[in-house]
């Protein structure tokens, strides 16, 4: 009786160190596998930041306006821009 007690002892720990070395190597596989080559094909280039000329804030190049010379997060900073430097 205690040789078969023994012997589901053994398998039971068998099976808990066994599960928990499958779930390990699971974790580590997602963690290494790369994104999905669709994501990838589908993403789009970075797009390059540039800085307010009023407030310094950086934003997207695609969200700024631009005044031919200088980039503004926002049209209200590109007229007080121009207004405290009418040389601009």
């Amino acid at each position: 009786m205690r040789a078969i007690a023994f012997l589901l002892l053994i398998i039971l720990v068998f099976l808990i160190i066994r599960f928990t070395l499958n779930r390990i190597i699971e974790i580590r596989a997602k963690n290494r596998a790369p994104e999905s080559l669709d994501s990838d094909a589908n993403a789009e280039p970075p797009e390059s930041m540039v800085q307010c000329a009023l407030c310094g804030v950086h934003l997207p190049q695609s969200s700024a306006y631009y005044d031919g010379k200088d980039t503004f997060c926002s049209e209200g900073h590109m007229h007080d821009f121009h207004n405290k430097n009418p040389a601009n």
